[in-house]
Parts: structure tokens; C-alpha cells; sequence
């Protein structure tokens, strides 16, 4: 664990959990701008277009977030013994699988 440094200072911060939050939210609309498109077919191309590249943006962004947290608590930080962790494990499966494998992979 790197308790000290640039990236524990960033990933501690109050400002970094703030933007990752809002990322969440973000991504969350247009997910579900996507999938409303995916139903019904009505976004132009243009918006279409942005959906499409914020997916990558978000993708990239969440597993720069994932490194960070790895790299300053280590792999146990990820481990899912407790509540904690559990999240921390949930989110890692989340950016990995839905993100990296399915976004950039397959």
C-alpha cells in the first residue's frame, strides 16, 4: 500500500471521489440514452456519434480510476471479505468485464 505520493493523494481526495461520481451519473444517462436508442431508434446520427465515443471515454477513464486504487491499496483492497471490499470487488468485475472485455475486446 502506497500511503503517501501523488496518486494516494488523488485517489484520497474528496475532489476525486466527486468527479468519480459524477462520471457514474454521467455515464449512467447515457447508457440509458443508448438503450433508448437500441429501442426505438429516434437519436440522430450525431448524437449517436457522441454515445458512442463516451462510451470509450468512460471506459478508459474507470480503468485509470481502478489502476489508481490498485496501484496506492493493493490487490487486498479488492478482495471481497467485508462490505468494503465487496464494492471495491463488484466495481473492479464492472470495469473489467463491462468495460475493458465487452467495450474494447469483444
Amino acid at each position: 500500500q502506497h500511503s503517501t505520493g501523488f496518486f494516494y493523494r488523488i485517489v484520497s481526495s474528496w475532489a476525486f471521489e466527486s468527479i468519480c461520481s459524477v462520471c457514474i451519473l454521467v455515464n449512467c444517462a447515457t447508457m440509458g440514452m443508448q438503450a433508448h436508442n437500441g429501442a426505438r431508434q429516434e437519436l440522430g446520427s450525431g448524437l449517436e456519434s457522441f454515445l458512442e465515443i463516451s462510451e470509450h471515454v468512460f471506459t478508459g477513464f474507470f480503468l485509470a480510476e481502478f489502476l489508481m486504487r490498485l496501484y496506492v491499496y493493493g490487490f487486498r483492497h479488492f478482495v471481497p471479505l467485508d462490505g468494503d471490499r465487496r464494492a471495491n470487488f463488484v466495481d473492479a468485475v464492472l470495469v473489467i468485464v463491462t468495460g475493458v472485455l465487452i467495450t474494447w475486446i469483444v
